[in-house]
């Protein structure tokens, strides 16, 4: 088995890929012995993640604002054999890892935008009626370190 690793530094690439991609692992830390890792839609906006909760949610209760957290997107692609390699690769990975500070939002003219945002990269249509309560408990990664790596390998 082999694999190639690159560091992706194209800020461009990496930025359209967080836009695009439609969800993420948020891992956070609810105690001093408790991890959770959580896959949920998510907006990207000034380089940072805006993850939204209902007001009923448990897990948005036990965030320790201010505590460093990490979120990764991941597009799996095709496979494809190039110069630079003399094997049949079998699969190719392109990862995103960001770490941040986590925060409540709490500017309403900041909530409305990022509702709007959601709205606009989840919704098909905007004529249904929608519940904002699911999207009316917003947190941000304050994005503190982007990496991005682009794996080969079979």
């Amino acid at each position: 088995m082999r694999k190639i690793v690159n560091q992706v530094r194209d800020m461009e690439l990496i930025e359209k890929e967080l836009q695009s991609s439609l969800a993420g692992v948020l891992v956070l830390n609810l105690t001093s012995e408790k991890f959770v890792q959580i896959v949920t839609p998510y907006i990207y906006k000034d380089k940072n993640i805006f993850i939204f909760f209902n007001n009923d949610n448990e897990l948005a209760s036990g965030i320790h604002f201010d505590s460093i957290v990490s979120f990764t997107v991941m597009r799996y692609g095709k496979a494809r054999k190039t110069k630079n390699i003399d094997y049949d690769p079998s699969y190719n990975v392109f990862s995103i890892t960001i770490r941040g500070v986590v925060r409540k939002v709490d500017d309403s003219k900041v909530i409305n935008d990022l509702q709007q945002n959601y709205i606009q990269k989840y919704k098909k249509t905007i004529n249904d009626k929608i519940d904002m309560s699911f999207l009316s408990n917003i947190i941000i990664i304050d994005t503190e370190e982007i990496q991005a790596f682009e794996e080969t390998g079979g």
